[in-house]
């Protein structure tokens, strides 16, 4: 590892703390700290949301934190999947090392196989990591979102809007993804991915079902299969996007889709082509 490297990370650490710290104190002032999330105190201070974990630690202890009464967390598996998302999206995942996700973390590559036993079990942390954020974040987020729509079609078209801009906003982690699905051919890996998939349905089906109770509605279709049929065709969309960006305006084409196919998802209103009740 190059030494000379340490100081600047460890700078940029020390600076993003004081930016977290200094947004927990603020947003502090006016509410209960530990009812502030991650989230809120990452807007606040301009950094990654898994940069304040680390940093600051549980939410619980954000009180004590802003008292003195408890010092800085040190979070060793939180700075490598840090690290792991950065060198993966930069050096791609079979052209990264786990020596560079070490020297990027400042850590040995003891420290790495410390937390994790492979490259391809550091993805899969990163990949719970994300489901993780959707159930605490985006979820919620979404199903609010719907509410604010008089009707589950263009409640969905808010909801697929959203995935858009995150994948807009972080396009490196589908491509990352599409390359790790070259890893399927190994049972163990095919087996994770598969679990992956099913945590993603019935997190779907649960918005699905949610979506169409904030309209008293009952749900057209089985849940679990407008789910699979959603992700099939959003991961379809998106890598089509990612190959051809220039001739694929998802801005545009999903509310088209939508349009298209929701007298599919709806046979009661096959009858009516505008749907505005829908």
């Amino acid at each position: 590892m190059n030494h000379a490297a340490q100081p600047t990370i460890e700078m940029d650490a020390q600076t993003a703390r004081q930016a977290a710290l200094a947004a927990l104190r603020g947003l502090a002032a006016g509410v209960p700290a530990h009812t502030l999330t991650y989230a809120d105190i990452a807007k606040a201070a301009s950094v990654p949301w898994q940069t304040v974990k680390r940093l600051l630690g549980p939410r619980e202890q954000f009180a004590a934190l802003l008292e003195g009464a408890i010092a800085e967390p040190v979070d060793t598996r939180d700075r490598i999947l840090e690290s792991a998302a950065r060198v993966f999206s930069q050096r791609s995942y079979l052209g990264a090392s786990l020596d560079e996700v070490a020297a990027d973390a400042g850590l040995t590559k003891g420290a790495v196989y410390w937390h994790f036993k492979s490259k391809n079990d550091l993805f899969f942390a990163l990949l719970d990591s994300r489901f993780q954020v959707e159930f605490d974040q985006h979820l919620p987020e979404a199903i609010e979102l719907q509410s604010r729509h008089a009707s589950p079609r263009e409640g969905t078209k808010a909801l697929l809007a959203g995935v858009l801009e995150r994948v807009k906003q972080d396009p490196d982690w589908p491509r990352l993804f599409l390359e790790f699905l070259g890893q399927a051919r190994a049972p163990e890996v095919r087996e994770r991915l598969a679990q992956a998939y099913q945590q993603s349905y019935r997190m779907s089906a649960t918005l699905i079902t949610q979506q169409h109770s904030l309209h008293q509605q009952a749900v057209p279709v089985d849940p679990q299969l407008q789910a699979i049929f959603w992700s099939a065709l959003m991961d379809g969309l998106i890598t089509a996007w990612l190959l051809n960006p220039e001739a694929i305006n998802l801005d545009t084409l999903i509310p088209r889709i939508v349009d298209m196919l929701w007298q599919g998802l709806d046979p009661e209103k096959q009858a009516s082509p505008q749907g505005n009740t829908v």
